[in-house]
């Protein structure tokens, strides 16, 4: 991501639930490529959640369903940690 597109994300997931997915239809999101601004590891660590496995639109739907429920920040990254783990 441009460094100059890193604030909005990092401070939405500040107030809300902000999921990073692949742009990609299948894999998972990668993890420490690099480390500069905008990387995934510097969203990751700005507290959007990963989406692990999930392309996309699933995890706009995974989401969705979690905030419909009334999940907070905490559950939602739960709910895609367990999924990470399989």
């Amino acid at each position: 991501m441009p460094r100059w597109l890193v604030e909005p994300p990092a401070a939405a997931a500040a107030r809300m639930p902000v999921v990073l997915a692949s742009r990609t239809g299948a894999g998972p999101l990668l993890s420490e490529t690099y480390r500069g601004p905008g990387s995934e590891s510097d969203l990751l660590a700005r507290g959007l959640v990963s989406a692990g496995q999930l392309d996309a639109p699933k995890a706009r739907l995974l989401l969705h369903a979690l905030l419909a429920d009334g999940a907070g920040r905490a559950a939602v990254g739960a709910a895609f940690d367990r999924l990470r783990a399989g």
